[in-house]
């Protein structure tokens, strides 16, 4: 952190990271309802795939 290119994306690291993290939270996929290290996996990848489909949708990607 102490070289000026790790502020710079330090400072991006709202807008990258914390929306997806905030929309699953509200989501309420706080925890898993599954066991073992797959199954989480899993269910982690399609809660990634809903976001990333409903994010196309909101911003008018054309599928």
């Amino acid at each position: 952190m102490a070289a000026p290119t790790y502020h710079e994306l330090y400072k991006k690291r709202p807008s990258v990271a914390e929306f997806p993290n905030a929309d699953c939270r509200n989501r309420e996929s706080t925890r898993f309802c599954v066991r073992g290290l797959l199954k989480a996996q899993a269910v982690s990848l399609w809660h990634a795939l809903a976001f990333n489909l409903l994010r196309m949708v909101h911003l008018g990607a054309s599928t």
